[in-house]
């Protein structure tokens, strides 16, 4: 299925040139007046990982439950992004025989929320996953997803609370089709060959102008459909994303270049045109946005000259590094001009 072809557009903001736009990590400011007082009420199901609440399977899934968390434990804490909660915390626990995306999604619930994901075991500063403030219709409430999980473990889902907040919650889990393993690299791709990012990652890689000095994969023109493998993703708690930037040398008056993305995460792809060099890139040629395991393409005809070729998550939510992409590139061929032939050369050629 193919979503949308982007109108040529020259920006007048540079989007692509930071990772984030921010430059320090200050947080914005929370409401600190707790919505609950934290009354322990004895030990049940859910106190912890050891008695989890278990989630039963169903294709599709879907899961609701609802509880009031506040005569719970203060047992765990992740910073998602904010740091030194005493919330009492519930967890559920959901084991898989094979892979499954899912929405987490506290968006009903009464109070200021934060939900985080563990694999197997407690892994404290490590979640899977972490999500405090979603885009949901109420304020300071907590979504988590896409996120894809893997056959063979058993995941810890804890809703806690930003602060000393508790309170009534509602937990709904369902089945989300656009992170499944969508961008399986095929036969003949190329592997793009970076590792995954992390919190403190420098991207030495592709980074394009986003590194120092700027490094670019370099892509070489062929006849045939281009397929490049390549994994991206949010590090240093959502704040920053790996960029990719493919440099292609287009030799021809003008070249149409097509460019199709399909990832596990909601991509952004676009042209670069890097003439000015990238002291002096202002945006994108143009560009296009996309969700996660759809088609998410661009054509242009492009002028002769060095390009990039752009793609990164589209938005600064949690996308864990590995995840998963796809990019074709069509049109890029090596530039063969004509010679001209004087009409006894072309005769003789028939003789």
């Amino acid at each position: 299925m193919r979503l949308a072809i982007a109108v040529s557009v020259i920006l007048v903001i540079a989007p692509i040139l930071a990772a984030a736009s921010s430059t320090s990590h200050e947080l914005p400011e929370k409401r600190g007046i707790p919505s609950g007082t934290p009354v322990y009420e004895g030990r049940v199901g859910g106190e912890n990982i050891a008695n989890a609440v278990p989630i039963p399977i169903a294709y599709p899934m879907e899961f609701i439950d609802s509880g009031n968390t506040c005569g719970f434990l203060n047992d765990y804490d992740e910073a998602c992004p904010y740091t030194g909660s005493t919330s009492p915390d519930v967890v559920y626990s959901l084991t898989l025989t094979s892979w499954l995306c899912i929405e987490i999604d506290l968006c009903a619930s009464s109070y200021d929320t934060k939900v985080y994901v563990y694999e197997d075991e407690w892994t404290p500063g490590d979640p899977l996953a972490c999500n405090d403030d979603a885009d949901c219709q109420e304020l300071y409430r907590s979504n988590l997803g896409p996120l894809l999980l893997d056959g063979g473990h058993t995941y810890y889902i804890v809703i806690d609370g930003y602060g000393g907040d508790c309170g009534d919650y509602e937990l709904l889990i369902t089945e989300w089709e656009g992170c499944s393993p969508c961008a399986p690299c095929p036969a003949g791709g190329i592997d793009e060959g970076e590792g995954p990012c992390f919190d403190g990652y420098v991207d030495e890689f592709n980074g394009g102008c986003n590194s120092e000095p700027p490094v670019f994969s370099v892509v070489e023109p062929s006849p045939d459909q281009i397929a490049l493998c390549g994994i991206g993703g949010n590090f240093d708690d959502n704040s920053l994303r790996d960029t990719d930037w493919y440099l292609l040398d287009l030799t021809c008056e003008e070249t149409t270049i097509t460019v199709d993305v399909i990832a596990a995460f909601n991509p952004v792809v676009g042209f670069v045109d890097m003439s000015p060099g990238c002291d002096n890139i202002t945006g994108f040629y143009s560009y296009v946005t996309g969700y996660a395991c759809y088609s998410t393409y661009i054509t242009e005809t492009l002028p002769a000259g060095e390009w990039v070729v752009f793609v990164a998550p589209a938005e600064w939510n949690y996308y864990p590094c590995d995840s998963e992409y796809v990019l074709t590139i069509d049109g890029y061929e090596q530039c063969v001009p004509a010679e001209r032939a004087s009409w006894g050369a072309v005769k003789a050629l028939y003789r």
